[in-house]
């Protein structure tokens, strides 16, 4: 046995001298191009697909992005109240939470919803849990909305903010009945519209500025976990 594996060695070192490694080749149908060697074994980072880089894009939670909502559910309980056009109130942190939802997905609006929601709704006096509730069923509608309708990337925001604030007053009145004495009268339709109206002209006003910085600070931004 151990003489033919060395005659069978000898016979393979003198085709490889001879031929140099050329003994193989493949043949391609003329007309058709030779198949490109693809990158998804490749060893480099940076010849991956663009679609396998842009995975989790956009839903890393920044410490930044924390700050920012601390200071908007600040802002909203300190400014919110004293503001009023047409005797309703502007909701700041509904409409911050529409626009990061819009613009930087799910994972970054429902963080928005919960951290902003909370830091308003203990300055203010609604029933605890009630605001970041609302905004947390305005995040997932949004996102929602948006896979259908995100091609529309300067309108679907406005629009979104619009039917969003009908829902979140639309909460606000049911837990307030839930844990408070029932109030007299109906639904207040005509004042829902008109705080809706208010605050889709704010987003109006912010949906530019605001999709400016979110592409700025998108790669520049450390996420927090």
């Amino acid at each position: 046995m151990g003489i033919h594996i060395l005659a069978a060695e000898a016979v393979i070192d003198s085709l490889s001298r001879r031929y140099q490694g050329r003994l193989f080749h493949v043949k391609h149908a003329r007309g058709v191009p030779a198949p490109r060697s693809s990158p998804v074994y490749s060893l480099d980072p940076s010849a991956a697909p663009a679609t396998r880089r842009r995975v989790g894009r956009g839903t890393q939670i920044s410490y930044t992005g924390i700050l920012l909502a601390v200071l908007i559910g600040i802002l909203h309980a300190a400014a919110a109240p004293v503001l009023a056009i047409a005797g309703v109130h502007p909701n700041f942190v509904l409409v911050a939470v529409v626009l990061v939802t819009a613009m930087r997905g799910f994972g970054a609006g429902v963080m928005w919803a919960f951290v902003a929601g909370v830091s308003a709704n203990l300055l203010v006096r609604e029933p605890l849990g009630s605001i970041p509730l609302g905004l947390l069923l305005v995040a997932a509608g949004v996102a929602g909305g948006e896979r259908l309708f995100g091609r529309l990337a300067w309108a679907y925001p406005v629009a979104a903010v619009f039917v969003a604030s009908t829902v979140v007053d639309l909460v606000s009145l049911g837990i307030l009945r839930l844990v408070d004495l029932p109030l007299a009268g109906g639904i207040p339709v005509q004042r829902f519209i008109i705080a809706a109206l208010l605050n889709a002209a704010i987003a109006a006003v912010l949906v530019v500025p605001a999709r400016l910085l979110a592409t700025r600070s998108a790669s520049e931004e450390k996420a927090a976990w």
